[in-house]
């Protein structure tokens, strides 16, 4: 019918999650082509800008009635958008030299212990665990994999 707004296709979490994988993946392999073309701080603070932008957009195409000024609702708010800038650009930019200094494959396969990380600063300051035996099982995958990884190349 006219005037009647398009339906949504659905789709489940984990499907987003191996979307979002398959994009990380070529975003490395591009990124490791172009620090070897480019010069990295130019090449890498362009890409950063035209990615926030062009995500941005997306959402304002997608969502077109957002409401900003939830965003300075209160202090704990804005702190942790700051907190979250700060810890965003930091593994943006320490991926991106990993990358640079030694290839996407190696950088992403230590990049990818970040869910380590998150079951940690989750235990640490939510006081949550949301792992049964395998979620355990797996971190420790995770974990060994990194180790293996870092023993191999350390030379």
């Amino acid at each position: 019918m006219p005037g009647e707004l398009p339906k949504r296709l659905a789709m489940t979490w984990w499907g987003y999650a191996l979307l979002s994988a398959a994009c990380w993946g070529m975003q490395y392999v591009l990124l490791e082509v172009l620090f070897g073309k480019l010069e990295f701080a130019a090449a890498y603070s362009f890409l950063s800008i035209a990615n926030g932008l062009l995500v941005a957009l997306i959402l304002f195409l997608i969502h077109p009635k957002q409401d900003w000024s939830q965003l300075s609702q209160s202090w704990s708010v804005i702190g942790m958008i700051a907190l979250y800038l700060l810890f965003g650009s930091g593994a943006y930019l320490f991926n991106a030299y990993a990358i640079r200094d030694k290839n996407a494959t190696l950088a992403s396969l230590l990049e990818i212990a970040y869910p380590l990380f998150i079951i940690l600063f989750t235990a640490l300051f939510l006081r949550r665990i949301h792992l049964n035996f395998a979620g355990i099982v797996g971190a420790f995958l995770i974990l060994g994999g990194s180790i293996l990884v870092v023993a191999s190349r350390s030379k």
